[in-house]
């Protein structure tokens, strides 16, 4: 603030090798929290600072978890080193931070050494990595709602067009009668397996290597301030945190977090692939939905409009996945006991649930609370396909059906009623029959109405 650096000599190093950058906001929080937990748990265990210096360190940090100080921390997401300039970038920050707070407050200078104070019981290597934990546990908490919002929306149409008979197609070809209602469902089946993948995947992620320090075996880390920690975080962010049971394992491997990417990528494998039908089905050969009418399709076609959102969608999906791929590779290459691509493993995860937020909130409301569907199109299309055709197989037999194919091609009906007669005036049918076997639900369903 007022361009002043609280930031120091660790810090500037740091940037001459890395290059300066803001650091992201949520990742800020987050450090800073647990900068705060490990505090309250020093002072808890051993009364280190007087009641003066503790509340003025708790009072810079609470100023820095509130974006007042975010300037104060300039390293980019790329760097070397595990993420320990970042954790000196914070204990420079937030000592220089309380000593001006002490002396603005008591008019004396407070001896306050960002390592052996603010960095007391802690290493880079289990605050960085329970950091992350917070950050992507509130990630994927917000992406799982945008899940349940997609899969909900989803069902409502699913109910909306559960009475709408339109052409099932399999290998691009007609194949057989479907519900443009079932065709949702079909979209929100993939949706509801991505929530219940990512409501599994908060239990997998949820656990933090606090207290083990460097690398795993809780090296100048008392027993209680350990505990001290972990209740304190917990208090702090009010998420359900807990410290592994394994702490070496915590610190040495990455894969929980490569979990979490792919779990992250089938969402928008699944985004790519229901965007891919709704393409088809908006196309100017099926037509049977209708693409919103957003903006301008060409500078030079005036009657055309293009289907933005659905490649929008379809775009993000592909970048996602990439990003999601280069986690699994960062954390398969940690070597021994740390893995120190970590703060590149941030950057792509920042990357990916940010653009997954993005396709699925345009996904919802650019395109589903938009669309429209197109009656007409899907009846021609319906009476012209093999699909019809197929479906009468169990009341005719395959070879009649080969016969009545023939009949349609030269009579050509234009409406479903015109088809019936046909299939009446043919086969000799019961009017009855042929009206019931017609029903949605008859003609779609092994649920028969009598």
């Amino acid at each position: 603030m007022d361009n002043k650096e609280y930031y120091s000599t660790q810090t500037k190093l740091a940037v001459a090798n890395f290059g300066k950058d803001s650091l992201p906001p949520e990742l800020i929080i987050s450090y800073a929290q647990v900068k705060k937990a490990c505090i309250m748990a020093i002072q808890e265990y051993e009364k280190r600072f007087n009641i003066e210096i503790y509340n003025c360190i708790i009072k810079a940090i609470d100023l820095i978890i509130e974006g007042k100080y975010n300037d104060q921390f300039v390293l980019p997401l790329e760097q070397g080193g595990a993420g320990t300039s970042l954790n000196f970038n914070f204990n420079e920050v937030i000592a220089n931070l309380s000593k001006e707070i002490y002396l603005e407050t008591f008019h004396n200078e407070a001896k306050i050494d960002p390592i052996d104070d603010i960095n007391r019981f802690q290493s880079t290597n289990d605050t960085f990595p329970t950091a992350v934990t917070v950050l992507l546990l509130r990630k994927l908490m917000k992406l799982e709602m945008l899940v349940i919002d997609l899969q909900e929306i989803l069902i409502k149409k699913e109910s909306e067009y559960e009475n709408i008979i339109i052409t099932g197609r399999t290998e691009m070809q007609d194949a057989l009668p479907i519900t443009l209602g079932q065709v949702f469902a079909s979209w929100a089946g993939s949706i509801e397996r991505d929530r219940w993948r990512l409501n599994k995947l908060k239990e997998r992620v949820r656990t933090i290597p606090l207290g083990g320090t460097a690398i795993g075996t809780c090296f100048f880390a008392p027993k209680e301030y350990v505990f001290f920690a972990e209740k304190h975080l917990r208090n702090i962010t009010n998420l359900s945190i807990s410290r592994s049971q394994n702490l070496t394992d915590e610190i040495a491997n990455l894969d929980k977090l490569s979990e979490l990417a792919n779990g992250v990528s089938l969402v928008a494998e699944n985004l790519f692939k229901i965007t891919g039908d709704l393409l088809l089905y908006t196309s100017s050969f099926v037509g049977e939905l209708i693409h919103p009418n957003l903006q301008y399709g060409s500078t030079i076609m005036a009657a055309k409009t293009n289907p933005v959102i659905l490649e929008y969608v379809r775009g993000l999906s592909i970048d996602i996945q990439f990003e999601c791929k280069k986690i699994s590779c960062y954390t398969q290459n940690g070597q021994l006991q740390l893995n120190p691509y970590l703060p590149f493993v941030v950057k792509s995860f920042l990357h990916a649930f940010d653009s997954t937020e993005k396709a699925i909130t345009s996904f919802i409301n650019k395109f589903i609370k938009l669309l429209e569907i197109n009656p007409k199109k899907i009846e021609n299309n319906f009476l012209n396909s093999k699909a019809l055709l197929n479906s009468l197989i169990p009341i005719f037999g395959y070879n009649k059906v080969k016969e009545l194919q023939s009949v349609f091609e030269k009579e050509k009906p234009s409406s479903l009623d015109e088809l019936k007669n046909i299939i009446i005036k043919e086969t000799e049918a019961d009017k009855t029959l042929i009206d019931s076997y017609f029903d949605p639900i008859n003609l779609t369903s092994f649920f028969k109405k009598r």
